[in-house]
């Protein structure tokens, strides 16, 4: 495992919203397989990912994160990965709905979205003390959760400590990569908590302000957009910290559109 590599990435607005760059980071992807494993991490649920890489030009991973971070299967298996969500027994989403059913300024979204351990809402535009007030309520019930808030309209409320970042870490353990051979790549605020392990980081140029304001010797912002900025964020990582007697196949710096 010394010279492999894990990709952890975003889909929708990063890998996904311009074919032909998707078309190339698929090219480039399936040529490195040997030596790069590739997992989703996304806010959608296991099933809705699934039906876009067979719709889509995404190329096959080797494990999806569904539900912003409450799912992970392997595939082509589809099996839960053993040891996730064992320590959720507080997790109370009866109590969770009743608390926040006392907000107007929240909608529930539609069954589809939701899950045993992944309650989420629309709250359009919600200030930040909305935010704070939502998650001071729910304490003050008894409900000990993570919020995540992003693009400026969704509200994930999910078991304290679960999250994209939590569940990359968990994998990334349970497959043995150290941190410095995982690299992660996103566009928006529910992607935020991936930057926060360690790993490298890579933030598509289209990234709302969440990702942008990001500023650390771990995190490259790309000027290409969607696939074409993780192909450019892949070229940084791996030109910077790998050598030619290691990996002699970087990808090519990405021209942007």
């Amino acid at each position: 495992m010394a010279n492999r590599y894990l990709l952890i990435s975003d889909i929708d607005g990063t890998l996904l919203g311009d074919d032909d760059a998707l078309g190339e980071f698929a090219e480039w992807y399936i040529q490195r397989r040997d030596w790069l494993r590739l997992v989703y991490n996304s806010g959608r649920l296991f099933h809705s990912v699934l039906d876009s890489v067979e719709s889509t030009g995404l190329p096959e991973p080797d494990a999806i994160i569904g539900g912003v971070g409450t799912q992970i299967r392997c595939l082509p298996s589809r099996t839960p990965i053993d040891g996730w969500l064992d320590d959720c027994d507080e997790w109370q989403p009866l109590r969770i709905c009743s608390v926040l059913a006392q907000y107007h300024e929240l909608e529930l979204q539609p069954a589809e979205f939701l899950s045993d351990f992944k309650i989420s809402y629309y709250a359009e535009d919600a200030p930040i003390e909305l935010i704070k007030e939502l998650r001071h309520s729910l304490k003050a019930a008894g409900c000990d959760v993570e919020l995540v808030y992003s693009s400026d309209r969704d509200l994930d409320v999910l078991p304290r400590g679960v999250n994209k970042g939590s569940a990359a870490a968990f994998l990334a353990s349970q497959w043995s990569f150290t941190d410095d051979r995982v690299i992660v790549s996103g566009d928006t605020g529910n992607d935020l908590a991936m930057f926060e392990n360690g790993f490298r980081g890579i933030v598509v140029g289209n990234a709302h302000r969440e990702l942008k304001r990001l500023n650390s010797a771990l995190t490259f912002q790309a000027k290409c957009t969607h696939a074409a900025g993780v192909l450019e964020g892949l070229s940084h990582w791996l030109t910077s910290h790998t050598n030619d007697a290691e990996n002699p196949t970087h990808p090519q710096t990405t021209s942007c559109p």
